[in-house]
């Protein structure tokens, strides 16, 4: 969907779509069709593509393929492994080694991709909240900021309510003025947090693509092939 939306063309994975030039509509088709039955590796997904070789139609292609994702059993395993991760990670067990403010945001993407894999069984902001408020409970400079923030909020009369991208954002302050007093200035020396740059007023942020794939293979080598060996 991503490289879609890059290129203009989500309309072709779109059921309602009113096609207005049927020539280039098409046209346009038979990239994104290639593109599935180069990359599907499920053997049911595959099937779906070629089956529809001939008219193409990426949209019905898309809407089979994801129902078969969704059903799957592996699609099931991995998020039980993705749970399981995000339930009993603890930032202060030392088994994470890379910075503060990476592993709060890497917390949150996993949240994300657990909803997005399992979408029966959501996991709400409310949860989200206080799972990641477990994860890093003993952690000084992070674990008050929750109980700061809604004692701040009662005292002047508002609702304590926060949502999980507003604590990620929160978290993230204080976990870059902790990463910041950890940076090297030695050559060999991996300057993270330098690199962790958060946009508080929207409470959004960014990973560098080559450390979000570094930390999608250490998740995948420590949690999932643990959980899934085949």
């Amino acid at each position: 969907m991503i490289a879609l939306e890059s290129q203009n063309l989500t309309h072709l994975v779109d059921p309602s779509c009113v096609v207005v030039d049927e020539d280039l509509h098409q046209a346009q088709q038979k990239f994104p069709h290639k593109v599935l039955r180069d990359d599907m590796l499920h053997h049911e997904a595959k099937s779906v593509v070629t089956s529809h070789a001939k008219t193409k139609d990426n949209a019905l292609i898309w809407q089979k393929t994801c129902k078969t994702y969704d059903k799957s059993m592996s699609i099931s395993v991995n998020g039980d492994a993705v749970l399981g991760w995000l339930t009993g990670v603890r930032l202060d067990d030392g088994k994470w080694n890379q910075s503060q403010g990476e592993c709060i945001t890497f917390y949150e993407d996993k949240i994300n991709k657990f909803n997005e894999m399992c979408p029966d069984s959501e996991i709400n902001d409310m949860q989200g909240v206080t799972m990641l408020q477990n994860s890093i409970a003993n952690v000084p400079n992070l674990a008050n900021v929750l109980i700061l923030y809604r004692q701040t909020r009662t005292s002047a009369g508002l609702p304590d309510k926060i949502t999980l991208r507003q604590f990620v954002a929160l978290l993230s302050q204080q976990a870059q003025v902790h990463d910041n007093g950890r940076i090297s200035s030695g050559r060999n020396c991996r300057r993270n947090a330098a690199n962790h740059e958060l946009d508080y007023e929207i409470n959004a942020h960014d990973f560098d693509q080559d450390e979000e794939e570094d930390l999608d293979e250490w998740f995948e080598a420590n949690v999932m092939n643990q959980r899934n060996p085949n």
